[in-house]
């Protein structure tokens, strides 16, 4: 998800100290209070700023939480990549992508706030505005997947193919992170491969 870069770029240590405040002090309301409770104000209290301050770096709250939120995004997707860039070339494209999705699941399980985040983020975007297009790291991490495994698409279905697949992914991990029910996740991610294993033949 691609955010509006701040109103404000910090070049001096004392903005970015600042900026980073405001950012913790978001991080601070949303754990402890949940996400109705983020406010221009209560961020402010929690960062020790003025609201001034705030909308110096940021365009409101959901600016705020945004970029939180694609931090957070940033931190889990590092995991699925360093998995993939330890995967051995030619593995079986189900086995990758049950153990890429699992790294993915655990990644964001463990992350403070991503499940937080993504929730929210997810009750403020459309589902086409939320769903990772063919330009996203999502996209290129299928592709990359695609590549261990010795798979290429057909060159006339390869677009339609790769949206799909992204989309599928995007909707059902997210599903299987909402997932309390820990055997429920497990089955989710592995039917999610099974699915597309098919899908790619």
């Amino acid at each position: 998800m691609k955010t509006k870069p701040p109103k404000k770029i910090p070049t001096q240590a004392r903005a970015k100290a600042k900026r980073e405040a405001i950012l913790r002090g978001a991080e601070r309301v949303l754990l402890d209070q949940g996400p109705t409770a983020v406010t221009t104000t209560s961020i402010s209290q929690a960062a020790g700023v003025p609201v001034g301050s705030v909308y110096q770096y940021f365009e409101d709250k959901n600016d705020i939480l945004f970029n939180l939120y694609d931090t957070a995004y940033n931190e889990v997707e590092a995991r699925v990549k360093k998995e993939l860039a330890d995967t051995p070339s030619g593995k079986p494209f189900k086995e990758t992508l049950e153990n890429l999705n699992r790294t993915f699941w655990l990644a964001a399980r463990e992350h403070t706030t991503f499940r937080a985040l993504t929730r929210w983020a997810n009750s403020h975007r459309s589902l086409w505005e939320v769903t990772p297009g063919l330009d996203s790291s999502l996209a290129a991490l299928v592709v990359s997947t695609l590549d261990v495994s010795g798979i290429k698409l057909p060159d006339t279905r390869h677009e339609v193919m790769l949206r799909t697949m992204v989309t599928t992914i995007s909707i059902l991990v997210d599903q299987a992170i909402e997932e309390d029910d820990e055997d429920k996740a497990e089955a989710l991610i592995l039917e999610i491969a099974r699915l597309l294993s098919t899908y790619v033949g």
